[in-house]
């Protein structure tokens, strides 16, 4: 009896994020999951790309981006706008807390094609706005809801998250950050922790986090950073990241800058996350635009392919413990796959800081495949 294929991926070059490999080959999908293929079995193909001069890779991880939409400011459309950026499954940063999770529950996780997943706001509103900070008063931590939603939903949440800046936790003293790790600990889960415009020393804050946890907006340059005067990467982070501490990009319009980045690079001081951390103001806008091109900025500046690719599926899936496979190609994993080229294409980025960004190499999605369905197909790939 033949077997059957929904979805035949030929001729693409495949690329391992886990082992760093690109190779010719074929992905082989039925029933929405990656199976093998073996070129001495007779099979049924339903559907078949020819992905000849295409690169192929496990589907794309924003880490960190902001959807909740209608239930607060930034929030956008997460289905619309990140699938046709090559996207298979978001993290969402915080936008919701234990008194609007129903419905972010209700209304994104559940109602989207795309893999949704989210750390839950220590404020018990969320990150409702731009305009002015959320409350994170360690009175109002609700460790009993929190508790609940995780057991509820372990599949999406992802842990905690804490904007762990200045301006944010001013009114409420300096140990915000020292009670939410002791939440964190009560729930036994991660931290995704915002640090920009810091209240003390970065070093203080690195030295404070956990294996597991996360900080985000790595290469910010707002009052103290992850390097010294002199641009040497600090000591404490060097000791974070062997600790298990991980390191996220989520470059955004301001939470990045290149006298962070270009010095950091130089030493080997790589992101082990690249996300966007993109918002309603920042889609498609030359500040940000979203991951591809923000995914082609990182190329520009010196990783290579296979760096930049495992720093958007692989890296992520497993720092955040995502399931289904998501992440890779082995088989039995849930088949999220994008097809993309890199293209000699210039583009020009700024950010808030009033700094600039040229590149010459742009990473272009081409298909986007959600748990074995085409989802996107753009309309220069061949039919």
């Amino acid at each position: 009896m033949r077997e059957t294929i929904d979805l035949l991926i030929k001729n693409g070059q495949i690329i391992d994020p886990a082992k760093g490999d690109i190779q010719k080959g074929t992905v082989a999908v039925r029933n929405g999951k990656i199976i093998p293929y073996i070129q001495e079995i007779e099979y049924d193909v339903k559907d078949e790309i020819n992905a000849e001069g295409y690169y192929v890779s496990p589907g794309w991880i924003d880490s960190h981006v902001h959807i909740f939409k209608d239930g607060t400011e930034p929030g956008f459309a997460a289905d619309l706008n990140l699938i046709p950026m090559g996207i298979t499954s978001a993290i969402d940063g915080g936008s919701s807390g234990v008194g609007n999770w129903p419905i972010f529950k209700s209304h994104v996780v559940d109602a989207n094609y795309l893999n949704i997943f989210y750390s839950v706001n220590v404020s018990p509103s969320g990150q409702i706005t731009e305009s002015y900070p959320e409350n994170v008063d360690p009175r109002c931590y609700d460790a009993e809801q929190l508790k609940e939603i995780m057991e509820k939903d372990p599949d999406h949440a992802r842990g905690l998250k804490l904007r762990y800046g200045a301006e944010v936790v001013a009114p409420f003293g300096n140990d915000v950050l020292d009670k939410t790790i002791e939440l964190a600990e009560t729930l036994g889960c991660s931290i995704t922790l915002h640090v920009t415009n810091p209240p003390c020393p970065m070093e203080e804050i690195v030295a404070k986090m956990r294996p597991g946890d996360i900080i985000c907006h790595a290469y910010q340059g707002k009052k103290s950073t992850i390097v010294d005067e002199q641009g040497n990467v600090k000591q404490a982070v060097w000791d974070a990241r062997k600790r298990g501490v991980s390191f996220d990009s989520a470059d955004a319009r301001i939470n990045h800058c290149y006298e962070v980045i270009y010095p950091a690079i130089k030493q080997g001081f790589k992101p082990d996350i690249i996300s966007t951390d993109i918002t309603k103001n920042g889609l498609f806008s030359n500040m940000c635009w979203g991951l591809p091109v923000v995914l082609s900025k990182w190329l520009n500046l010196g990783l290579s392919l296979s760096e930049v690719i495992a720093d958007c599926t692989y890296h992520p899936a497993k720092i955040h413990q995502l399931p289904w496979g998501i992440g890779t190609l082995d088989q039995g994993a849930n088949a999220n796959i994008t097809i993309f080229s890199v293209e000699d294409r210039p583009f020009h980025l700024k950010n808030r800081m009033g700094e600039s960004f040229d590149g010459k190499n742009l990473i272009i999605p081409q298909v986007t495949i959600i748990n074995g369905i085409v989802r996107f197909k753009s309309l220069y790939f061949p039919f």
